[in-house]
């Protein structure tokens, strides 16, 4: 059986919990690796992240240790490629595709702030919107994601509305249980009543020699492989804060909000949606 069902994003738009919550259904086989990135292979390893995509079928396949009704995964990269969509649809025409969107101004803000913690970047916001040019990838990943009007159109114009699912971050954060029973709806199973637990909250450093350390990729992929979920969760709490997240001027999020207001209209217009509370601060 092949892969039926696919989170393609947008990053910082709730696909991790989204990919968690799935998981707990019986007739839902969610991928062992969060983001195998199979269809995108090409773009993701040209970025700056030093992921390692799947690239082999049979490894890909390998994935999924259950044979279920749905068998799924969560890759956010697949929005924003241009040629992931016929891929995926290549390579199972009846795919069934969700699509997690947030206020762009709030993934880029989110976007930047995960990539300042994990040490990818050490720019301010400000010079990669004055200066995009000279940073390309960043200007990439925390603005030019957030336009969202072609990077939909793709995915209706290959599989149709019916096998599209469109869900917005604010109200699968308002009203989890009922965008999981319209999302029931979608796969074809059954309702069930999901444990919902935030998954990748926000979390601060408790002091800089810790925020330094875990800059370094290879200290936490060690971390990781020798600890197990109970003591991950333990070292957490330990090392991490749950913060608020740092607050950004209202000067500075209006400049970010005129690169996405133009597309946010054409999104209003190609899914018949208002979406009058991404045009403001």
């Amino acid at each position: 059986m092949k892969v039926n069902a696919f989170i393609v994003g947008a990053p910082k738009a709730g696909t991790t919990s989204l990919h968690y919550y799935l998981s707990q259904h019986e007739n839902v086989c969610m991928s062992s690796i969060k983001e195998p990135n199979f269809f995108s292979s090409k773009e993701v390893a040209s970025l700056y992240y030093n992921s390692k995509p799947v690239n082999s079928s049979e490894q890909y396949h390998s994935l999924f240790t259950e044979n279920k009704k749905i068998l799924g995964e969560a890759s956010v990269s697949y929005l924003f490629y241009g040629d992931v969509p016929k891929r995926i649809y290549d390579y199972n025409k009846d795919a069934k595709i969700i699509i997690m969107l947030r206020d762009p101004v709030q993934r880029a803000l989110s976007h930047y702030l995960m990539d300042c913690r994990l040490g990818f970047c050490n720019e301010s916001i400000e010079n990669i919107l004055l200066k995009n040019k000279s940073y390309p990838q960043f200007f990439q990943q925390f603005i030019e994601l957030g336009l969202y009007y072609d990077q939909v159109s793709n995915y209706l114009s290959v599989f149709g509305k019916d096998k599209v699912k469109i869900i917005f971050y604010s109200d699968f954060k308002n009203d989890t249980s009922q965008i999981m029973n319209d999302l029931t709806d979608f796969l074809e199973i059954e309702k069930l009543d999901f444990s919902y637990t935030i998954q990748n909250p926000f979390l601060s450093p408790s002091s800089p020699f810790i925020s330094f350390l875990y800059k370094f990729n290879w200290i936490r992929k060690f971390v990781k492989f020798f600890l197990s979920n109970k003591n991950l969760d333990v070292a957490k709490k330990r090392f991490f804060l749950k913060n608020n997240k740092p607050n950004f001027s209202d000067n500075l999020k209006s400049k970010i909000r005129a690169y996405f207001l133009e597309d946010i209209n054409k999104l209003e217009g190609l899914l018949d949606v208002n979406l009058s509370r991404w045009k403001k601060d």
